[in-house]
Order: structure tokens, then C-alpha cells, then sequence
């Protein structure tokens, strides 16, 4: 099959978002060779029908990945770097530019976004490590990124209902957290890659509130999304 190189190593919800142009390029004939960092290699294990090498592998087109920028795409191969889309090919939004330099829809992303999920990891974390029930009512937190926010919704105190934080476990990843995600009443979580999982999972809460990190990010992705939510800035 004919090669085709994505250059999108991090982060992990661009990964995930991406998803449809690896997907379109495999319909197409091309097999898909995308190197990732290695600390988020753990996704390999989850979407199991693209090559997932680290960038510390050697790779197919790796003499050209670190120089290379742009999308090239012919009947030999492809090169498609959706990490600096927005450099490239902007089209007024940093997301939405990974697409449109390609001469893709995003809009349907969510269709794209495929993954086995770990049923037994997913209850070992659900009632084993967090004590969990079936019919345990509580809200879902998540404040880890590069920064703690001073937000009110982040705080566990000001619910009255149990909260649940997402934690760093040893042995699970992200996506050991879709049950969780989807016996949530509500959520409030900073702007990250669970919000692109939770687009995709069966889920109805009472409450559904991102968090971006300035009103620039606000605008580049509130759009993304289709699960009902609330999108404000703190």
C-alpha cells in the first residue's frame, strides 16, 4: 500500500480529531504511518488499525518528518502535517485548518473517531480504585493541564453530590475513564482531550460545562463539539 506519514505527535486531542483524515486517506489506499510521543503511545492500544510508531522509531519518511510542513498527496505516497496547519493553511481557526488542508469536512469527525475501549480495565477503575456503584449519583471533575485553575466549578466543596477528579493511574490511560464519563450526572473539566471522547460516548447530563483557557481558545473550539455543553472562559 501506498504510505502516508501524519506529523501530529501531540496532543492527544488532536489525535483524536484527526482521526477522519487517516481514515479517508486508508479508503483511499494509503497506509497510515503515524508517529506519536512516546508518553502518549498508550493510544496504540486502543485504535488498533493505524501504525502507531513513537517518533524515536525508525519510520517511513522519517528524514523528511522534522523539516516537513504542509500536505502533499499524490499517487506514490502522502505527507500530511496536520501539527502545523495553521501555518500552512490557515483558515481563520486553528482546528478546522487541519481539514481544510486537505480539502476535508470536519464537521463529522466524531463518525471517524474509532476505538476499542477495555471493558475489565474500565470496571477495575470504576469499582475497584475508585470505589464506585452502579448507582452511585456524582459529578466529574478534571482540572489537570499545564496549570491549576482558580474556578469554583472545579471545586469538589461546592457540589452535593460526591465529586470525582481525574487522577494520574497507574496502569490505566484516558480512555479507562469512558465509564466514568458516562455515569457522570454532570462535568466540568478544563479544555482538553476528554472532551473529544466524551463527543462520542452515549451520554445525558444534567450539566456539561468546558472550560477554555482564554476567549481565543473559546472561539477556536466550542464549535467542535456536539454533546450539549456550556463553553465559558475562567
Amino acid at each position: 500500500m501506498k504510505p502516508c506519514l501524519i506529523k501530529q505527535p501531540a496532543g492527544i486531542g488532536d489525535v483524536f480529531f484527526c482521526q477522519k483524515i487517516a481514515r479517508v486517506m486508508m479508503q483511499n489506499g494509503y497506509q497510515i504511518i503515524w508517529p506519536l510521543r512516546p508518553d502518549i503511545y498508550w493510544i496504540k492500544d486502543y485504535i488498533k488499525d493505524i501504525d502507531f510508531p513513537t517518533t524515536d522509531d525508525d519510520f517511513i519518511g522519517k528524514e523528511i518528518y522534522d523539516r516537513g510542513a504542509g500536505a502533499v498527496v499524490d499517487e506514490n505516497g502522502a505527507f500530511i502535517s496536520t501539527a502545523t496547519a495553521d501555518m500552512t493553511h490557515n483558515d481563520g481557526k486553528i482546528m478546522s485548518s487541519k481539514y481544510s488542508m486537505v480539502g476535508l469536512d470536519y464537521s463529522d469527525w466524531q463518525d471517524y473517531f474509532k476505538f476499542d475501549r477495555n471493558f475489565e480495565k474500565e470496571d477495575d477503575l470504576y469499582y475497584n480504585v475508585l470505589g464506585l456503584k452502579d448507582d452511585s449519583e456524582f459529578v466529574f471533575i478534571n482540572n489537570l493541564y499545564n496549570e491549576n485553575r482558580d474556578c469554583d466549578l472545579l471545586k469538589p466543596e461546592n457540589y452535593n453530590l460526591p465529586a470525582v477528579e481525574l487522577q494520574y493511574l497507574e496502569g490505566f490511560t484516558l480512555f479507562d475513564w469512558c465509564k466514568v464519563f458516562e455515569k457522570a450526572k454532570s462535568v466540568y473539566t478544563i479544555n482538553t482531550s476528554l472532551n473529544y471522547i466524551i463527543d462520542v460516548l452515549d451520554t445525558s447530563y444534567d450539566e456539561y460545562v468546558i472550560i477554555a483557557h482564554n476567549e481565543k481558545n473559546k472561539t477556536e473550539i466550542d464549535y467542535l463539539f456536539s454533546t450539549p455543553h456550556k463553553m465559558i472562559c475562567k
